[in-house]
């Protein structure tokens, strides 16, 4: 269970800070006044989090990457770099290609839920 709270040391945590404790003790703490449940917003500002957190990590990989990997992984994919060969044209292409396919996904879970 996750609740938002001050820590023992007196840190102060912010919404949107998860701190994880099992859950007789997030219970405990919740019942003292001391932390209480995430909301709707904690959870969606968590979550925004973790993606923009996990495409940092994926963004250093590819530019981490050489042409030729970055070259077969956009194959694997089926992403059209479009006749790129400069790593950052072919970054760029890669990014622009996942960002498309994040919204039409998000696009269609939205009309799927109408």
């Amino acid at each position: 269970m996750t609740s938002y709270h001050t820590l023992a040391d007196g840190t102060e945590l912010k919404p949107g800070d998860p701190h994880d404790h099992d859950d007789a003790e997030a219970r405990r703490l919740i019942g003292v006044g001391g932390a209480r449940m995430p909301t709707k917003d904690d959870e969606a500002r968590l979550e925004a989090h973790v993606r923009a957190q996990a495409k940092a990590e994926w963004r250093a990989e590819l530019d981490a990457s050489t042409v030729d990997e970055l070259k077969a992984g956009a194959e694997r994919n089926g992403i059209d770099l479009k006749g790129a060969t400069k790593k950052s044209d072919i970054i760029a292409a890669i990014v622009a290609a996942v960002d498309a396919r994040e919204a039409e996904a998000v696009a269609a879970q939205s009309d799927a839920q109408k």
